[in-house]
C-alpha cells in the first residue's frame, strides 16, 4: 500500500493517522512506552498488524529503525521484532487458507461420496440426480442447482432435476442446443461460467422456471468421455448441469473442477441407469415372446382347427413386433397361394407376385421402402391402396424343405426389422408351418382312417354272412336228426355258438372300427338265445344291467363264447322246467371288468329229464377266460341264484 520512498518518520506517522489510525495508536503506545519489553511486545503487534493491514516490508523496515532511533532501541532487535511478526501473521494465514481450502475438499469429498453411494444404491435416475442437486448446491454454497437430460431423438435438453427452482417444471422445461448458458455449455461441450447473467446476452429467461431471482450461473456439460470434451459427439453428450446464485459470483476454478467431477460421476450413472433399464425392456420383451410362444405351442398342441390358431400366431406376431399388420399365405392342395389368416384388416383377393415369388424362392424378403423399389415396381401401387411402407416375409418351410406358405409383417413408418425381429418372425413362421402341417397330416389321417373303417367293417360284414351260412347249414342237418339225440342237441350246441361270434362281428360292423361293449356283446346273445331256445310256455326274463364297459375285437369274440355258453347252460339245466329269471350285470374296477350272471334256477324244479353233462362247455369256458382273457372265472350254486362270475383285466382302449 505504501511505497519505499515514503522515508521520513514524522510524515509516514501523519498519513497512518489518516488511512491507519490502528496503527497509528499502536506507534504512539510504543513512544509513550518505557519499559523494553513492553516495547518489544508492542513491536510484534505492529508488525503482525502491518500484514494484517497489507503493508509492504520495505516500509515496515524502515519504519522500525525509525523508531529503533527514536526510542534508544537497538536497530537489529526493532528490525527483528517487527520483521519475525510480520513473517508470523502471514504463515498464520496461510495456515487459514490451507485449513479453508481443506474444509472445502472435504465437503467436495464427502458430496461426492454421497453421490457415488447413491449411484451404487439404486438404479431410480429420478432419485439419483435429485440427491446430485441437493449435494452440489450444499457443497459449493449456491442457491440453485439443476440437472438437464439430452435427448437424442429431439436434439434438446430436458430438465430433470432441481434444487431452488420451480420443481413442478422438471420434465416440463426443454432447452434446445446452443439455446441460453445450458444450451450453449452443451454444444460446446465445456463449462461456461457467467457472473451476472444480466448483463449476458447468451442468457434466456426460462418462463415457468423461476430463475428471475438469480445473477451468476455456472454451467458445465455432462460428457460419458470429459477427456475428449473438445471432440464431442451427440453420442457422447449426455445432459448438462447448472448452478446459480442470487447476486454475482465468480466461480473459482475450484469449484468449477468440483461440479465437472461430478458431471463425469453423473455421466456415468446416466449411461449405467439407461443400460439398465434397455436391459430390463429387453428382459421383459424376451419374458412376452417366451409366453407368447408358450401360448402359441399350447394351442397348437390342443387343438387341430387350423383357423384359430393361425389367427392366434398373426395376432401375437403383430403385438410383439409392434407391426401394424401381419399375414399369413398358405399353399393349398392345389398348388394355389391363399391368404390363410390375417391381423390388421387386410382384404386382398389376389396373393401379391411379390409374396409369390418369396414363397417360389423360399427366401426372405425384406422391403425397407415399398414406394421406391426398382425389384418391384408394382409394389408402390399396393403399398398405396394397403397403407403401409415397410414389409417383412418369412417362408413357411417344414422339415422335409418343402415351403409351405409364407408369414408377412406390415408397417406404416420406415422399418428397418434388425436381427431380434427376424429371429422372432422366424419362430412365428415355424410355429405357423407346423399348425399348417399338422392340419395336413391329421386331415390325411382322417381320410385313411376312413378307409380302414369301410374296409374292416366290410370284413366284419363279410365274415358274419359266412358264419351265419355255417349255421344255416348246420341248422339243416340238426332238424334231420330227432330232438333228443346226441347228435342233434350237438349240433344245435354248435349253432348257438357260431351264432354268438356271428353276432359279435355284426356288431363290430356296425360300431366303433374293432371296439364294443360288454352290454352289446350280452344283448346280442340273448337276442340269439331267445331266438333258438326260448319255449312259449316256459318264459325267461333276460335282464342286463351295469356299467358300459368297453371291449376290443378279440376280447368280444371270447366273452361272447362265454356270455353264450353260461346262457345256454342256465335256459338248458336251471330254467328247463317252467322258465324264470337271468340277470348279466357289468362292473368296472381297479382296472379290472367284472360279468357276473345269475339265473334264479334254484327256486325252480329240475327239469323232467336231467341226466349230467359232457362237460365240454365249462371246459371251454375255463379255457378262454384264462387262456384268451387271462383272467378268472368261478361258479357257484346258492339257495337263490346259480352265479357264474367272470373276470378279466381292463385293456386300454385308444378313442
Amino acid at each position: 500500500m505504501y511505497g519505499a520512498q515514503t522515508s521520513f518518520f514524522p510524515m509516514l506517522v501523519e498519513e497512518l493517522r489518516a488511512s491507519l489510525p490502528n496503527v497509528a495508536e499502536t506507534i504512539d503506545q510504543l513512544t509513550a512506552c518505557q519499559s523494553n519489553e513492553q516495547r518489544r511486545l508492542l513491536l510484534r503487534q505492529l508488525g503482525a498488524l502491518w500484514y494484517r493491514q497489507d503493508g509492504e516490508p520495505e516500509v515496515l523496515a524502515e519504519l522500525g529503525l525509525a523508531l529503533a532511533e527514536l526510542h534508544g532501541v537497538e536497530p537489529g532487535v526493532a528490525l527483528s521484532e517487527l520483521l519475525l511478526a510480520y513473517g508470523a501473521a502471514r504463515e498464520e494465514q496461510r495456515t487459514r487458507e490451507w485449513e479453508n481450502h481443506l474444509v472445502r475438499r472435504m465437503a467436495e469429498l464427502k458430496g461426492l461420496h454421497r453421490i457415488i453411494s447413491a449411484a451404487n444404491s439404486t438404479l431410480d435416475l429420478d432419485t439419483s440426480m435429485q440427491l446430485v442437486v441437493e449435494t452440489v448446491a450444499e457443497v459449493i454454497g449456491v442457491e440453485a442447482c439443476s440437472v438437464y437430460l439430452y435427448d437424442k431423438n429431439s436434439d434438446d435438453l430436458t430438465l430433470r432435476a432441481t434444487h431452488g427452482l420451480n420443481s413442478a417444471a422438471v420434465g416440463q422445461i426443454r432447452i434446445r442446443m446452443g439455446e441460453g448458458i445450458t444450451g450453449w455449455a452443451a454444444r460446446e461441450g465445456r463449462p461456461i461460467a457467467v457472473r451476472d447473467v444480466r448483463r449476458e446476452s447468451r442468457f434466456h429467461l426460462e418462463p415457468g422456471l423461476g430463475e428471475e431471482p438469480f445473477r451468476a450461473m455456472l454451467a458445465v456439460p455432462i460428457v460419458l468421455f470429459s477427456i475428449e470434451r473438445f471432440h464431442l459427439g451427440a453420442a457422447k453428450l449426455q445432459g448438462a448441469i447448472t448452478i446459480q446464485t442470487y447476486g454475482p459470483r465468480d466461480f473459482t476454478a475450484e469449484e468449477i473442477n468440483f461440479v465437472e467431477t461430478v458431471a463425469g460421476e453423473l455421466a456415468f450413472f446416466i449411461v449405467n441407469a439407461q443400460l439398465y433399464q434397455q436391459t430390463d425392456e429387453q428382459l421383459h420383451q424376451k419374458v412376452r415372446e417366451l409366453t407368447t410362444l408358450q401360448q402359441v405351442s399350447k394351442s397348437i398342441a390342443e387343438q387341430l382347427n387350423l383357423e384359430e390358431v393361425l389367427k392366434l400366431i398373426v395376432a401375437k406376431a403383430v403385438e410383439l413386433s409392434h407391426a401394424e399388420r401381419a399375414d399369413i399365405f398358405r399353399v393349398n392342395n392345389d398348388g394355389r397361394l391363399a391368404l390363410a389368416a390375417t391381423h390388421g384388416s387386410s382384404h386382398r383377393e389376389e396373393v401379391p407376385p411379390f409374396i409369390a415369388q418369396a414363397v417360389s424362392e423360399a427366401r426372405p424378403l425384406a422391403v425397407h421402402n415399398a414406394f421406391n423399389d426398382s425389384r418391384f415396381p408394382e409394389l408402390a401401387a399396393v403399398a398405396t391402396a394397403e397403407n403401409f411402407y415397410s414389409l417383412f416375409c418369412m417362408p413357411l418351410r417344414v422339415q422335409q424343405g418343402r415351403t409351405i406358405g409364407a408369414i408377412c409383417l406390415y408397417t406404416r413408418e420406415p422399418r428397418h426389422f434388425d436381427y431380434e425381429q427376424v429371429r422372432l418372425l422366424s419362430t412365428f413362421a415355424d410355429e405357423a408351418a407346423i399348425a399348417i402341417e399338422n392340419a395336413r397330416l391329421y386331415d390325411e389321417s382322417l381320410r385313411a382312417l376312413a378307409v380302414k373303417s369301410a374296409l374292416l367293417q366290410e370284413m366284419h360284414h363279410r365274415v358274419r354272412n359266412n358264419l351265419q351260412t355255417i349255421s344255416a347249414l348246420l341248422t339243416m342237418q340238426q332238424r334231420r336228426l330227432e330232438p333228443t339225440n346226441r347228435g342233434a342237441l350237438a349240433l344245435r350246441d354248435s349253432v348257438a355258438r357260431i351264432q354268438a361270434i356271428a353276432g359279435v362281428h355284426n356288431l363290430l360292423c356296425r360300431e366303433d372300427i374293432g371296439v364294443t361293449t360288454v352290454d352289446a356283446v350280452a344283448r346280442q346273445i340273448v337276442d340269439s338265445a331267445r331266438l333258438s331256445l326260448a319255449v312259449p310256455d316256459r318264459p325267461i326274463r333276460f335282464e342286463i344291467c351295469g356299467d358300459q364297459a368297453r371291449v376290443d375285437s378279440r376280447e368280444a369274440t371270447v366273452l361272447a363264447i362265454v356270455l353264450n355258453e353260461l346262457v345256454v347252460n342256465a335256459m338248458t339245466h336251471g330254467l328247463a322246467a317252467e322258465g324264470g329269471t337271468v340277470v348279466i350285470e357289468t362292473a368296472q374296477q381297479d382296472g379290472k371288468i367284472t360279468v357276473e350272471l345269475r339265473d334264479d334256477g334254484p327256486l325252480h324244479p329240475p327239469p323232467p329229464e336231467s341226466g349230467g353233462g359232457s362237460g365240454l362247455g365249462l371246459h371251454i369256458i375255463r379255457t378262454l377266460v384264462t387262456e384268451d382273457l387271462q383272467g378268472e372265472f368261478s361258479l357257484a350254486t346258492g339257495d337263490q341264484w346259480t352265479i357264474a362270475r367272470v373276470s378279466f383285466p381292463q385293456r386300454e382302449i385308444e378313442p
